[in-house]
């Protein structure tokens, strides 16, 4: 696993400034030339969302979505080469999961996040190690 010098992975430093005060600084994460694909399921039907783009559709994404009383938790996470993974749940501040993800972005030279793809599902739930 690839650590930052503070001791935190991609996606741990990543999903702090996304769940923090300023959702928006998540960005400084992500390169100009980002794509990226988001595969969104609310529910345990077989309905699911997508989301596509670049980076002006990502923080058009980070616009819509309600960021209140939740967080994202990485619970697993490693590295090949220049890609991240991450395995991990979404939870309300009370602690109850929400749904469980799986992200995967390749870094550029700079450590910024070049393309990123994630799925979220809220039907199946992976041991936490915890």
């Amino acid at each position: 696993m690839r650590d930052h010098p503070l001791g935190k992975t991609f996606f741990e430093r990543y999903f702090e400034l996304l769940d923090g005060s300023d959702p928006h600084s998540s960005l400084d994460l992500v390169a100009e030339d980002l794509e990226f694909s988001i595969q969104w399921a609310a529910d345990g039907s077989r309905k699911s969302s997508q989301f596509v783009g670049g980076r002006d559709e990502l923080r058009g994404f980070i616009d819509a979505g309600d960021t209140g009383g939740w967080a994202h938790y990485v619970l697993h996470s490693g590295v090949s080469g220049g890609v991240e993974f991450a395995l991990g749940e979404t939870r309300w501040d009370s602690g109850e999961r929400i749904g469980t993800f799986l992200a995967v972005a390749e870094l550029d030279e700079s450590g910024r996040m070049r393309r990123y793809m994630v799925a979220r599902s809220p039907v199946l739930a992976f041991p936490s190690g915890q």
